[in-house]
């Protein structure tokens, strides 16, 4: 997205959030033309929630802009594990009822609950993790 527009949708006195994955650090920018606007860009969307109103991001191959609180509703947390077999599955489902299977383990949606608090409950019904990562998708 060119700079020109993403100064265009910022909205003083909000700080418009910028997510670019590629980015090696975070970069403040500013316009001083009869009111400031502010662009905060960087590659860490967690800090990106944290500190801006709204942030901008591909949905594919378009540009949005989303306020900060429907992305943080499109959180999930991925948990691979070690084995296809998943023991302790139900139990899991029945705590986490909107967890979906995949192929190398499970996802579950976070905007209620902490990743910590997903892995603890994997542990605790002895499902293998082997890793887990953050998953921002408007489908969970």
């Amino acid at each position: 997205m060119p700079l020109c527009r993403l100064l265009a949708l910022a909205q003083a006195p909000r700080t418009l959030g910028a997510w670019v994955r590629t980015s090696a650090r975070s970069l403040h920018l500013y316009e001083i033309a009869g009111h400031a606007r502010r662009i905060l860009v960087g590659p860490d969307l967690g800090f990106l929630l944290a500190h801006c109103n709204r942030v901008a991001l591909r949905e594919g191959e378009q540009p949005v802009v989303l306020e900060t609180e429907v992305l943080i509703q499109w959180r999930a947390l991925q948990v691979a594990t070690a084995t296809p077999y998943l023991p302790g599955l139900e139990r899991l489902r029945g705590v986490f009822p909107d967890l979906q299977v995949t192929m190398g383990g499970v996802v579950v949606p976070l905007p209620r609950r902490t990743p910590e608090e997903v892995l603890a409950r994997c542990v605790a019904e002895r499902l293998p993790v082997k890793g887990s990562c953050l998953l921002y998708s408007p489908r969970h």
